[in-house]
């Protein structure tokens, strides 16, 4: 089968089906002139002709004025560049989208999405399923997003994790009822045992009984005690819970207090709109953890934005960490369960981009020692190493033996796989 999304992945609506034949329609517009979206339609009539009146929904509807279109009109409209079609009605369409409908002032991601699912194009019923399955955008546009700041080897470079180390850590558990000391506590102990990065858990929303300023200053503190006393550098990444309009002056204040990472949710609790703000200020010169809680909300069912696109888009607007699942585990999130998404959502955050560093996977979710060898070796890359990051929360912190036994435990178990690895 030809390539769909340059990696022989297929959106779970096509697999176990076979390719009846492509349409080559071809787009009157360049790929440097268009954006391409690319969706997984179902529909009872001719897929062709609904791929075309698609195509004229999604931009302009169809000419209401006087008389005939005028040029201006006709140079506005989207068109299907080909189509793969798969069963009756089924299929994948490639439609362009001219850029000349976009403000060159206005903020692209916004108008982006406006014009692959801010629309109605999620919604019509002249067709029963419908998937967002991907946006390539020009180079031209590509250059407005910066993507992430430090990227592996930058993580690397600031925790002092040699190549081809993937970054080892933890989430805080339990996700409430924790205070500020015993918080700080479980970060020094993680850190003192070894692991490079700690984030907060996405429940921790900063109730009074664990405000965020205390937290974080004790927690400054605690990793700066495990430095001396052991040499190993830590980020600490606290959930940044706050409104949108006051997100970046909270940011620096968290700076301030001693954070050495963001982390803020991404895609329900705030949207991409947000890690792109926080990734072009200059004083927010941290790694940013984009939390990926309510995706599968959006990724599943028979009206979907694909996965792979959330991470694009994560990656774009500067997302240094996402958490995408873990390889082996069948008990607790849903992505976990597709070990195909997996690996295309691995190569959507490390495909080169001109001038965008990659975003690191992270493997969380029902992580252990007992998988941890399946989930490095899944991640490798002979370019950036162990491209992963292993973070065992209730694993790690709850082990019998302590947080700090159990950081140590992990990490000597990752060593001696890639050591073994490593002589192979």
């Amino acid at each position: 089968m030809e390539k769909i999304l340059n990696n022989f992945y297929l959106p779970k609506e096509l697999r176990e089906k076979r390719l009846s034949k492509i349409v080559e329609l071809n787009s009157n517009y360049s790929k440097e002139e268009s954006i391409e979206i690319v969706y997984y339609l179902k529909s009872e009539g001719d897929i062709v002709e609904v791929a075309k009146k698609l195509a004229i929904d999604e931009t302009t509807g169809k000419w209401i004025g006087k008389g005939k279109p005028t040029k201006l009109f006709k140079k506005c409209v989207a068109d299907v560049d080909k189509i793969y079609i798969f069963d009756k009605g089924e299929g994948i369409v490639f439609i362009r989208t001219p850029i000349i409908n976009l403000s060159e002032e206005k903020d692209f991601l916004y108008q982006i999405l406006m014009l692959a699912c801010g629309g109605p194009v999620l919604e019509f019923v002249y067709y029963s399923k419908v998937s967002l399955i991907d946006i390539n955008l020009p180079e031209k546009i590509l250059k407005k997003f910066r993507g992430p700041r430090f990227g592996i080897e930058g993580i690397r470079k600031l925790t002092e994790t040699p190549f081809p180390y993937p970054i080892v850590g933890t989430i805080i558990k339990p996700c409430a009822g924790l205070t500020e000391k015993q918080v700080a506590e479980k970060c020094y102990l993680s850190a003192k045992g070894g692991v490079k990065f700690i984030k907060d858990d996405e429940k921790m929303l900063g109730p009074s009984y664990c405000q965020p300023k205390k937290k974080i200053k004790l927690v400054s503190e605690a990793l700066k005690k495990a430095y001396e006393e052991t040499g190993n550098k830590c980020i600490y990444a606290p959930h940044l819970v706050e409104r949108a309009d006051k997100i970046k002056d909270t940011a620096k204040r968290y700076i301030e207090y001693g954070a050495t990472g963001l982390m803020v949710n991404a895609v329900i609790g705030h949207n991409f709109e947000v890690l792109k703000i926080l990734r072009e200020d200059p004083d927010i010169n941290v790694p940013l953890y984009a939390h990926s809680g309510g995706r599968s909300a959006l990724s599943t069912g028979e009206r979907r934005i694909e996965d792979g696109v959330i991470v694009k888009l994560i990656r774009l607007c500067g997302g240094d960490f996402f958490q995408h699942g873990v390889f082996g585990v069948k008990d607790t999130h849903i992505a976990s369960l597709d070990e195909n998404l997996l690996n295309h959502l691995i190569y959507v955050m490390r495909k080169k981009l001109n001038g965008i560093k990659d975003t690191i996977p992270v493997a969380a979710g029902g992580l252990r020692i007992e998988n941890v060898k399946l989930n490095i070796e899944k991640h490798f890359d002979k370019k950036l190493g162990y491209h992963v990051a292993l973070l065992a929360g209730s694993y790690l912190l709850g082990h019998k033996k302590g947080p700090y036994q159990g950081a140590k435990i992990f990490i000597e178990t990752l060593k001696d796989i890639i050591n073994s690895n490593e002589e192979k």
